[in-house]
């Protein structure tokens, strides 16, 4: 027994949340939840630190930190062997930046592409992923929506959101700073549980889903694709590059609201059409894109090198 723990390897993931209060607000938290699941399920053991935490002496001790870079940078502390997870914002981050990793992994097959010849340091493809034991297909009348978005305005009137109320179609929002551009009969809730989110997606007709602009370009596929599909959701995306080869014709995307309106014409009137991309979609992210996978491959990783 004193044996077992003592070789019990130990790692640290490390995420931008600035406080444990409102931590269950960002995505950030619930995605190293998940892996921290599957990284126990295999006898490591696993500490998640806050932004505020990250310099500290809490993870002295630890093999291994992996740090989800999204909206904070972080300087690797060379007693670690040190993992970036790049699942975001890719313009905040230079190669210089990506060096001062042991290893580094990207959310986007084209970003991971392009930056590896440019980088010191060995990069790999690691697109986002999902937890089917959190998200499976799972009605409620409760979210019996025909359309839906889930997400804050980010104090801006996303062109998704824009887009479909152009088209006049009953659009449901649940998110927070949306009062300066919506009408109130299109606002939902501010907040649906993470527990909760596959009863949302798999109980709307259209699930619509975007990205930030340098993520859009640059092939970082959002979280939202992989826990809509594994929820059994028919999905309508903005057109982020990279798509189609991870999603095939499962995911729809649109460029302009005219084509847009179309599309939810199009699909609104074809239930079928619906399931069988949803299907399509759902086959796929339980076969390939799941924490378990993902976790699978960073203990190979880590295991190669320390």
């Amino acid at each position: 027994m004193v044996k077992e723990k003592y070789l019990r390897k130990k790692i640290v993931i490390k995420i931008p949340v600035f406080n444990w209060s409102n931590a269950h607000l960002w995505g950030d938290y619930h995605f190293a939840l998940a892996m921290k699941k599957q990284f126990e399920r295999k006898n490591w053991k696993v500490l998640i630190q806050i932004y505020p935490e990250w310099n500290t002496r809490d993870d002295n001790g630890y093999d291994v930190a992996i740090v989800l870079r999204g909206i904070r940078k972080y300087s690797p502390n060379r007693k670690h062997f040190n993992i970036m997870w790049n699942i975001s914002h890719p313009n905040d981050i230079t190669i210089r930046e990506y060096n001062e990793y042991d290893y580094v992994f990207v959310a986007s097959n084209i970003w991971s592409n392009y930056i590896s010849s440019l980088c010191d340091v060995k990069v790999e493809p690691m697109l986002q992923c999902t937890d089917p034991e959190l998200f499976y297909p799972q009605k409620s009348l409760k979210y019996n929506h025909e359309l839906l978005f889930v997400g804050n305005s980010r104090k801006v009137f996303r062109k998704i959101v824009k887009d479909v109320l152009a088209t006049n179609n009953k659009l449901a929002i649940y998110g927070t700073c949306w009062d300066s551009f919506i009408d109130k009969k299109y606002f939902k809730g501010i907040y649906i549980e993470n527990k909760e989110l596959r009863k949302a997606y798999s109980s709307c007709k259209i699930l619509f889903n975007d990205h930030w602009e340098d993520m859009k370009k640059k092939g970082f596929l959002s979280n939202r694709l992989f826990d809509g599909y594994a929820s059994g959701a028919f999905i309508i995306s903005d057109n982020v590059r990279g798509s189609q080869s991870v999603f095939g014709d499962a995911l729809v995307t649109y460029e302009t609201k005219e084509e847009l309106g179309n599309l939810i014409e199009k699909y609104l009137k074809n239930e079928s059409l619906r399931k069988e991309k949803a299907r399509k979609g759902y086959e796929n992210v339980i076969k390939k894109h799941t924490f378990e996978k993902r976790v699978e491959r960073i203990i190979e990783v880590i295991e190669k090198n320390i």
